[in-house]
């Protein structure tokens, strides 16, 4: 019942371009999270400058602070291309998700203030951007994303036609995480085709 497609879509620079600048009065900004690798990287470096220093202060030979400067600049090259690749990752996947969005008839959303359920204050894990998609799939209204319950845990929600439910948290990446959605959509929208 939805077109997955763009889930595996390959957008090219200007596609994603293009995707960010069409997004850009939208806030918040897309937060890129530090990867592993560059914050490794980033250590390694002050750690080697650190050494470095304290070896040339110490008088060590020229050789020894040379191979340090070689070290900590390296490491600097890794962060930064460990720190260029992870903010492309996050670019396609905004790009995926709002194409996601667009192909099955719904409005993707970062940021948004409450769902519209009663009572459920929305809101995400530090991990995870907060989302929420909301339209018609085939007739029914739909409107799916996660949010925080007062202790803390976060948890997805869907509501469906007017109808909540509490479900496991999404993440939206994946295609399960869309079947789920799909699941809860295509009994409705057959009953209402009959």
């Amino acid at each position: 019942m939805l077109d997955l497609r763009p889930l595996a879509c390959q957008p090219t620079r200007a596609e994603l371009r293009e995707h960010r600048r069409d997004r850009e009065g939208l806030h918040p900004r897309v937060r890129v999270r530090p990867c592993f690798g560059g914050v490794s990287y980033t250590a390694l470096m002050v750690l080697f400058a650190a050494v470095t220093l304290g070896l040339r202060a110490w008088g060590a030979p020229t050789r020894l602070v040379v191979v340090g400067v070689a070290l900590s600049a390296g490491s600097a090259i890794a962060a930064a291309l460990c720190a260029r690749g992870t903010r492309l990752r996050t670019f396609v996947r905004e790009y995926r998700l709002a194409a996601v969005a667009a192909s099955n008839g719904l409005r993707y959303e970062r940021g948004a203030a409450a769902p519209s359920v009663p009572g459920l204050r929305y809101s995400d894990s530090p991990g995870r951007a907060l989302r929420r998609f909301r339209g018609e799939i085939g007739g029914v209204a739909v409107e799916v994303g996660n949010y925080r319950r007062a202790d803390g845990r976060v948890s997805g929600y869907t509501l469906i036609d007017g109808e909540a439910s509490v479900v496991e948290p999404f993440d939206f990446t994946t295609v399960d995480d869309w079947l789920r959605v799909s699941d809860a959509v295509t009994p409705r929208a057959d009953a209402g085709s009959s």
